[in-house]
């Protein structure tokens, strides 16, 4: 791994004692991997364009770049401020947003990122075909993009089951059957099964913090309206945490239902 700084991907609150945050990176390199061995002509079901594979490439960079905000719009929350549930949660609401490269095509694609939407589909397709370098290659937007959306969803999904999540991250339409694969915990099957690789390996990379009880009661027990200082100091605590916590890592496979 890279001894830049490390970036908060995802944070699993399994407990109140102690909190795993897996690296961006790691999530980064997943997502583009399975993109990498993202084969069209098993996913999708209907007749592809004779083209689609010239921009597989793109979609992979787009990959690359697609959380490149997450760095600057990672927020921790917490829902007992306003009388909610006593639930830790974390945010990167708008980092789709600011995602930027000199290709419109792979930047289109970073942007609609979790917004698989008709709206925002067909406003991209207009967009590139009044662009003489992307007309000939509009039309493959909606596969390429669906190939992002699945493998971060995909990604995310398998990340949390292996450091003990149990609750899945849900995403309109990006459907798809996850189970064990028998009682290997490193192991799980997939359908539909969309890829080159038989099977996929991953590896995930994360921490395990346990957070200052001063900092989580302080949050706790801030009265309505002033829990964002403590809140921020507690976030703030876990970015700089995470840059000298030992990393644990772990190996996944992901394997055809059958």
């Amino acid at each position: 791994m890279s001894e830049a700084r490390r970036q908060v991907g995802r944070v699993v609150f399994n407990s109140d004692q102690a909190w795993i945050v897996l690296t961006l990176k790691c999530h980064v390199d997943n997502v583009t991997k399975l993109v990498e061995v993202w084969d069209a002509e098993r996913a999708y079901l209907t007749n592809l364009p004779s083209t689609l594979a010239q921009t597989h490439t793109l979609t992979i960079e787009a990959a690359r770049v697609h959380d490149m905000g997450k760095p600057s719009h990672f927020r921790l929350t917490y829902d007992g401020f306003r009388g909610g549930p006593l639930k830790w949660g974390y945010s990167f609401a708008g980092h789709r947003f600011v995602v930027t490269h000199e290709n419109r095509y792979v930047e289109l694609l970073g942007r609609l990122h979790h917004e698989y939407s008709v709206e925002g589909i067909n406003r991209a397709i207009a967009e590139l075909r009044n662009h003489s370098n992307f007309e000939s290659i509009a039309s493959h937007l909606p596969l390429d993009l669906y190939t992002l959306e699945m493998a971060d969803q995909i990604e995310a999904t398998v990340a949390r089951a292996a450091v003990g999540a149990e609750d899945p991250e849900e995403r309109v339409f990006m459907d798809f059957v996850f189970a064990r694969k028998g009682s290997k915990d490193a192991e799980y099957r997939i359908d539909p099964f969309p890829f080159s690789e038989d099977p996929v390996r991953l590896v995930i990379e994360y921490a395990q913090l346990i957070p200052p009880i001063a900092l989580v009661t302080a949050v706790q027990s801030a009265k309505s309206g002033e829990g964002s200082g403590p809140l921020r100091h507690l976030q703030g605590w876990i970015e700089d945490e995470l840059q000298d916590a030992p990393l644990l890592t772990k190996g996944i496979q992901l394997w055809p239902w059958t």
